[in-house]
């Protein structure tokens, strides 16, 4: 399938399309002289091809506007003659069939905010025909607008077939790693929130024509106790039943966020990810070592080319990320670990040092310590079970400045964030974004850090209240108190 650009092809040029084809004929013709009729014959061929193609593609074919993307780039390519036919074929071939990116992610979202957006403009038509009390015969002249939005509801996406099923599945299965469950709102549910408003605007256009179609059989069977229009109908039958489209814009909001950071957390891995060379695979070879008292089986790798491994990290890399972001935040939820090390929630809870790191808190809360205190290193997740290949790739120093780095960029994007919203308290998440240059789950990052940071302190002061009042009761020291309070609560 092709992007379309939702144009309504076949109409009669109109002023604007004679205006863009002076434009084009002064550019591309400037010697032809006006109010001749060679002029107005190829100014009226280039009025009906935009009336024909849309207004896009002809900007598009006339240099009238730049490329947008790499296949506009092709498609001016070959309409000038600098690419073969097959060539083009073979480049959309290419795009169609692309890994999911951000910009694929971005042009998907446009497209979907463009169809919620013709679904709030229809249920405001709907509800102002049906409840319009000084003009009841209102819907013989405005039911046309509803249709008009309902076609633009259901316009061709500007992505391919291919691309739209690799965004669902990417989105599908970035829900269900987060929690497992669908999305819901109200009484639907779907794999996805782009899924659950697409899902919503489907019966929303078909609630429209069922409508339609009952409302002219009450006018024209003898057998109908009374006539009725389609907005009447609609509003009293379908649209109570139907989601809000800022609930829906909400959810989907969140989760382009979501599938956004995730995508270049993965573009980030992948680059790190330093085990092979580009297009080399390691083959291991056994070779044998043999001496008195000991023998050795060691791995030899030989390069191969083959294609460069694409998407995560892969397990052996992965185990020993796990490990180094453990350390440094052992509080971390599997998802949080997984999203900073490029790799399956599922992989962080099978890995060796997840599960050291579960019995280091039990210890640091049975003795009342930090859990940083107590050591957590590749010694101890091997007791767990691991395997000496989970062990770090690059050392333990040059990982702390990269983490200092990281942590001091956050640490500067949150106090513009900050700052921000002291003067605009009631900025939403996106708006902050689009004002800082950052993402909105940054934003709303921050706010949970914030939120289990007062937690804490309050889970604190808890602590510190009932360890005096235990103290004062037992006659005990502080130091003791504090120890036997943290025992009694575990």
């Amino acid at each position: 399938m092709m992007p379309h650009d939702g144009a309504e092809h076949g109409r009669e040029p109109s002023g604007e399309d004679f205006r863009a084809a002076e434009e084009v004929l002064a550019l591309l013709m400037p010697a032809l002289v006006r109010s001749t009729p060679e002029y107005e014959e190829k100014r009226r061929a280039l009025a009906e091809f935009r009336a024909e193609v849309g207004k896009d593609r002809f900007d598009l074919r006339y240099s009238l506007r730049p490329p947008r993307s790499a296949v506009e780039q092709a498609e001016l390519d070959f309409m000038q003659g600098r690419i073969t036919e097959d060539q083009f074929r073979k480049m959309l071939k290419a795009d169609a069939e692309r890994p999911i990116d951000v910009e694929m992610l971005d042009a998907f979202r446009d497209a979907y905010e463009e169809r919620l957006a013709a679904y709030s403009r229809m249920l405001q038509a709907v509800i102002a025909i049906a409840t319009d009390q000084r003009d009841p015969d209102a819907w013989r002249r405005r039911e046309a607008e509803v249709d008009e939005h309902v076609a633009a509801m259901e316009a061709k996406l500007p992505l391919w077939k291919e691309q739209l099923a690799t965004v669902f599945s990417f989105l599908a299965e970035l829900q269900a790693e987060r929690k497992g469950e669908p999305v819901r709102c109200g009484d639907r549910s779907a794999e996805s929130a782009y899924m659950l408003a697409k899902l919503v605007m489907d019966q929303a256009a078909a609630g429209w024509r069922s409508s339609k179609e009952i409302a002219q059989r009450s006018r024209t069977d003898p057998c109908s106790l009374y006539a009725t229009s389609a907005s009447h109908l609609f509003y009293s039958s379908h649209l109570p039943g139907l989601p809000r489209p800022q609930e829906l814009q909400a959810l989907m909001v969140l989760e382009h966020a979501r599938a956004r950071k995730a995508l270049q957390e993965e573009a980030r891995a992948a680059k790190a990810d330093t085990s092979a060379p580009a297009n080399v695979s390691i083959q291991a070879e056994a070779v044998k070592v043999t001496t008195p008292s000991v023998q050795v089986v060691a791995e030899t790798a030989t390069g191969v080319g083959k294609s460069k491994s694409k998407g995560r990290v892969k397990r052996d890399v992965a185990e020993g990320l796990i490990l180094q972001h453990l350390v440094r935040r052992p509080h971390d939820t599997a998802e949080e670990v997984a999203a900073a090390v490029g790799c399956s929630v599922g992989l962080v809870a099978e890995s060796p040092a997840w599960r050291a790191n579960r019995r280091r808190l039990e210890i640091a809360e049975k003795e009342g310590r930090d859990p940083k205190a107590v050591k957590l290193d590749v010694r101890a997740v091997t007791e767990v079970g691991g395997s000496k290949r989970g062990q770090m790739h690059a050392s333990r120093e040059a990982q702390e400045a990269q983490d200092a780095e990281i942590d001091a960029r956050e640490k500067e994007l949150f106090r513009r964030i900050g700052e921000y919203q002291a003067k605009h308290p009631d900025a939403a998440p996106q708006e902050v974004a689009r004002a800082l240059g950052c993402t909105a789950g940054d934003v709303e990052r921050r706010q949970a850090m914030l939120e289990r940071l007062l937690a804490d302190q309050a889970e604190s002061a808890e602590e510190e209240d009932g360890a005096e009042k235990f103290g004062k009761r037992k006659g005990r020291p502080d130091g003791e108190n504090r120890q036997r309070w943290i025992r009694r609560r575990v």
